[in-house]
């Protein structure tokens, strides 16, 4: 069987299937765009709908011919192989269903009564009797013919075992089935949308497009067991889906009008007739449903939506008590849709005119409403506010007098204990309701992801009643330490920001558009990532809408704000970004090529031509800050300018294999089920480095002792290296290859190890004194052949990560380097007043100083910027923030042997359980001393020498792939992760017990 014409079948029906007949149809019949009408589905029945009978018919045609092509292709190319022919029909649906935006079912029944009559008959007949039995079941509507269609599509693979008796043929018609059931749980539902009227239940999984973001919202809280009122939604709505096509009225004069206007188009009397005879039905239900009392509020597309509220723009009308004053109060909510103020809101907002749903509700009597936010308004913040009145929830929305004014801190169980208890009894309301408001603001908080709520509330003497719930829209864009806390941790200078963003911002940019294609055209990549308080955030908002268009669940975005982990995404929602995966799958599995024709072209001439110019003397002497050297010139600094510019247009395509690289390794480690225990990581720099290191110790230690388990002094250790020649070249040799290690491999305002010998002397020294080497080496792990083929799949991309590390970090310190020569350009020149000056400037003002050929002073800047790092430094970062401001909130002091269990939950990162005394290390050139168990604020390849000396490691920051988890799985050093504020909570010499199993820190004083 020829693979190569049955790859080009496959491709050639994906193509057919990618053509959008149907829309062309549409817009030659009726020039209407179907993707911006009803549901956005471009399929046979919104043709009908949207386009008229023309229109309809001509796309039934272009469709039945679609559906028959692949079919008759399958069977003449291979006569004897009738599975295929079948099985084409799957990427022509695929096609239909990514691109062209339709379902795909009128091409697979014609497709299928040509390959087969009796089968395709058999399984209609199935499907009307389905249908018969639904409607008896659920009576006649929407719910019985869907339920319908998707049996007929899920039952066409028995009908093909009945009739034809065939494996192959039965496996192809199931698969075809699956993608047509799948698609049709996905998409939107034009025929029942095109009904003129429609009630709906809060008890209703409901669609924002048609019941308003307030409606569905209610109905997600309602449907997960809050305390919601019952409810229902009228969505009124005629031919097509303009807002101008809306029925607004229908009682009064204007009514009249508008029969007259129809009767002029030949619409006819009837339909309108039959039309108010279903508003009289519909208003006879809801008074039926609702005994008492009535509350009528609007649910309009966009109101309470996650970037516009539309607060106070649209009316409600309460309470209301006959069917009369009812049927007033809704077209009154409908006509506050078309208000001067409305109209304009939508426009400054940028909303399309869509349509305006009614909420028909119980009227609660409350004796205290009022509304809440599960976070400070403000700055996001750690504050429950809560604002209450006697009587309903719309005086404090209104404004127009004073409320109860609460604030509930949260930011530590005990915090929130402390404010309940010190709250008197107000005359309006109750302790015991405060704490009941508190609990339902943070679980509605919870249940939307961590979205920060703005909840309207109400109280009848028994429950507390949620009337509404929508996202506070002044506190956007999210921004969380989610991953940025690994990429570049710690307080971020000027001058390293200014170019790690562009860069990391281009990267992450270009592969979304790759997976994202047009759909990415609307989205700001410049804003992926920003400092707040000095350090780095990513931008948790425009990742969530990301992960949504990607299909992604929701989950993703607790993933970002709260570190939950993430479901699996849905088969119908992720088909439209099917092309795109598919396109990076293709450049992740191309990596390793590219990468090492790249490292022969681009990376390893570049470094070349680095390490030559460093030879002919120029940076050595930026090693030594008494160095003399003539006064420079601009000239020359304009060739440090560009050299700079060079190294910078050569991180751009290492930066995009840095991000790939991981991401790639760590999807296939998913997929094949590596461990990590299985993976070889000798290569790693952070391992290599410190293996040659314990090396040169042991070499350092034979020359000084007869016996290994002889005793030596420090001060014998360092006479006899500085006697030997060949132990310091050696050493040299050493920090020549390991040189451009840092604690902070992206920060290139961090020293690198070549600049701080006297460190690692130091540790090298320590190192052959102690005796213990920690040399692991990994043994054979006894796989089997079906382990080693999946790791094989894993350790060729884990050695080219490393490889990619090591290069990305050598043109870091190169930039460095090439900036510290610039700043001792600056200091002879008086530009700069101190070591460390420049990085307080953004690339963009030395190349303005620079190119300027003139002398400038940024002293003012420079100290303005170095005072507010340093403070950055010391105050709490959030791991979230909420909008563009940091929360302002005092610094507090944490004593965690007050807390009831002294446990402090993190994330494993490696066995074994420890006993200990705490030692603060801030920087990896921390004196650790001996039997410590180190506490870091983060982990990067240059923390790896002080890492080893620790019976256990703690960390802010981090997780089972960080670094620091990796050198601790290495050398059998228990740790664990993500313990926050860590270096603050933990104080120097505090016993605690470390168990990397379970992930836990316990305060055992």
């Amino acid at each position: 069987m020829p693979l190569g014409t049955i790859a080009l079948l496959l491709a050639a029906s994906f193509s057919l299937g990618a053509l959008p007949l149907t829309g062309w149809a549409v817009r030659v019949f009726s020039r209407r765009d179907l993707r911006a009408l009803g549901t956005g589905n471009v399929g046979v029945s919104a043709a009908f709908i949207h386009g008229g009978k023309l229109a309809g018919i001509a796309a039934v045609l272009a469709e039945i011919a679609r559906g028959i092509l692949p079919v008759l292709a399958g069977r003449f190319c291979f006569p004897d192989a009738p599975a295929i022919a079948i099985a084409l029909l799957i990427p022509l649906v695929a096609g239909r269903y990514a691109i062209a935006r339709g379902g795909g079912v009128t091409n697979a029944v014609w497709g299928l009564l040509v390959f087969s009559p009796p089968m395709a008959v058999s399984s209609g007949i199935w499907g009307l009797l389905v249908w018969g039995l639904a409607q008896q079941w659920w009576g006649e509507g929407d719910r019985a013919r869907l339920f319908a269609s998707r049996c007929g599509c899920l039952c066409t693979p028995i009908w093909v075992w009945v009739w034809r008796q065939s494996m192959p043929e039965f496996l192809a018609a199931t698969g075809l089935a699956l993608l047509l059931a799948a698609i049709n749980f996905s998409q939107g539902d034009d025929m029942a949308l095109s009904k003129s009227e429609q009630l709906f239940s809060l008890d209703d999984l409901l669609d924002a497009a048609i019941c308003g973001d307030k409606a569905a919202k209610l109905s997600q809280l309602k449907r997960a067991g809050f305390n919601v009122p019952a409810g229902f939604i009228l969505s009124s709505k005629e031919e097509g889906s303009s807002a101008t096509d809306y029925v607004t009225d229908v009682t009064d004069g204007s009514k009249k009008e508008e029969v007259r206007r129809k009767k002029k188009e030949g619409r006819g009397e009837k339909k309108n007739a039959e039309h108010l005879s279903s508003i009289d039905v519909l208003i006879q239900n809801l008074k039926a449903q609702i005994q008492n009392r009535i509350i009528v509020r609007s649910s309009a597309a966009g109101e309470d939506g996650d970037i516009s509220s539309a607060a106070g723009q649209y009316q409600t009308i309460g309470p209301v008590s006959t069917k009369s004053e009812l049927l007033d109060a809704i077209n009154r909510c409908r006509q506050s849709y078309w208000t001067s103020e409305a109209v304009a809101y939508r426009r400054q907002r940028q909303l399309p005119d869509t349509q305006m749903a009614v909420l028909i509700q119980p009227y609660i009597d409350s004796q205290i409403a009022g509304v809440m936010f599960s976070r400070n308004p403000l700055d996001g913040g750690s504050q429950i506010i809560i604002e209450a009145l006697p009587g309903g929830a719309e005086a404090v929305v209104g404004g127009q007098v004073t409320p109860i004014h609460l604030e509930i801190d949260f930011s530590r169980p005990e915090s929130l204990e402390e404010s309940l208890s010190e709250f008197k009894n107000y005359s309006i309301i109750d302790k015991s309701i405060i704490a009941k408001l508190v609990k339902q603001a943070q679980a509605i908080e919870a249940f939307f992801h961590g979205i920060p709520q703005d909840i309207e509330w109400s109280w009848d003497g028994e429950k507390v009643w949620i009337l509404q719930s929508r996202p506070i829209t002044n506190l956007q864009p999210f921004w969380t330490r989610t991953i940025a806390a690994e990429v570049i941790p710690g307080a971020i200078r000027p001058l390293t920001w200014s170019i790690n963003r562009p860069l990391t911002c281009g990267v992450w940019g270009e592969i979304f558009k790759v997976v994202l294609g047009d759909r990415a055209s609307g989205l700001n990549f410049n804003e992926t990532a920003t400092l707040l308080g000095s350090h780095a955030y990513f931008n948790a908002t425009l990742l969530g809408e990301i992960f949504r268009m990607m299909g992604l669940p929701e989950q993703g975005l607790e993933f970002l704000l709260r570190g939950q982990k993430m479901g699996k995404p849905p088969l119908g929602k992720i088909l439209p970004s099917l092309p795109g995966l598919w396109r990076l799958v293709q450049r992740e599995r191309a990596l390793n090529a590219e990468f090492k024709g790249d490292r022969t072209s681009i990376f390893l001439p570049a470094l070349q031509i680095l390490e030559q110019e460093e030879g002919r003397g120029s940076s050595e002497a930026i090693l030594m800050p008494n160095a003399q050297r003539p006064m420079p010139t601009y000239q020359y600094l304009s060739e440090l300018l560009e050299k700079a510019e060079q190294i910078q247009e050569w991180l751009k395509p290492i930066t995009y294999y840095n991000i790939l690289g991981p991401i790639g390794l760590a999807i296939r480690k998913a997929i094949f089920r590596v461990s990590d225990e299985w993976l070889a990581n000798d290569s790693a720099p952070e391992i290599a480095s410190v293996r040659a290191l314990q090396q040169l110790a042991q070499k350092l230690r034979q020359a000084a002792v007869s016996q290994s388990d002889e005793t030596v002094s420090v001060a014998d250790l360092a006479h006899i290296f500085a006697e030997s020649p060949a132990l310091q070249a050696e050493f040299k040799k050493w920090l020549d290859t390991y040189g451009y290690l840092s604690e902070v491999g992206t920060d290139i305002a961090v020293p690198t190890w070549r600049e701080q010998p006297e460190v690692y002397q130091k540790l090298l020294i320590s190192m052959a004194q102690k005796g213990e080497t920690n040399l692991v080496e990994k043994g054979k792990l006894g796989l089997t052949w079906g382990q080693k083929w999946r790791l094989d799949k894993c350790q060729e991309r884990a050695i080219v990560k490393n490889e990619i590390s090591e290069i990305y970090a050598r043109l870091l310190a190169h930039l460095r380097w090439n900036f510290l020569e610039i700043e001792a350009c600056g200091l002879a020149m008086q530009v700069f007043q101190e070591s460390g000056d420049i990085f307080y400037l953004e690339f963009g003002e030395i190349q303005q100083w620079i190119r300027s050929g003139t002398s400038v002073s940024f002293k003012d800047t420079i100290r303005e910027r170095r005072d507010r790092l340093l403070a950055d430094r010391d105050r709490p970062i959030p791991p979230v923030v909420y909008g563009n401001l940091l929360p302002n909130s005092q610094k507090r002091a944490i004593e965690l042997t007050q807390s009831a269990t002294n446990i402090i939950q993190g994330i494993p990162a490696s066995i074994g359980r420890v006993e200990g005394f705490v030692k603060i290390c801030r920087t990896a050139s921390t004196d650790l001393g001996e039997n410590a168990i180190a506490v870091v604020p983060y982990t990067d390849a240059g923390w790896a020498p002080l890492l080893l000396g620790a019976t256990a490691i703690i960390a802010e920051v981090g997780g089972q792939l960080s670094h620091g988890a990796i050198i601790a799985r290495e050398y059998k050093i228990p740790a664990v992760m993500n313990i926050s504020e860590a270096t603050t909570r933990l104080r120097d010499g505090q016993k605690v017990r470390v168990d990397g199993y379970l992930g836990t820190v316990e305060l055992l004083e």
